[in-house]
């Protein structure tokens, strides 16, 4: 097994989480770290997104004068 990394070494050396528990390899450890990096790249992509939809919804409902409502009370009347 290659531990030349030093995080990837202090995570072997680490004690077991629960009894039982087995240490990932080398290989599922990349993995494991590739698939955490790419939902966090595609979670930041949805934000934007997210964000990008907002902002042009805003944009089309000030064109048309539309305003959010401030709260319930307020739209009940009271």
């Amino acid at each position: 097994m290659n531990t030349l990394y030093p995080h990837y070494n202090a995570h072997m050396n680490s004690a077991l989480s629960y009894p039982g528990g087995r240490r990932e390899s080398e290989i599922e450890y990349i993995f494991r770290i590739a698939r955490e990096a790419e939902a966090e790249k595609k979670a930041e992509l949805r934000a934007a997104r997210m964000l990008k939809i907002k902002a042009s919804l805003l944009n089309l409902l000030s064109k048309f004068h539309f305003s959010r409502t401030p709260s319930l009370h307020a739209l009940l009347g009271r």
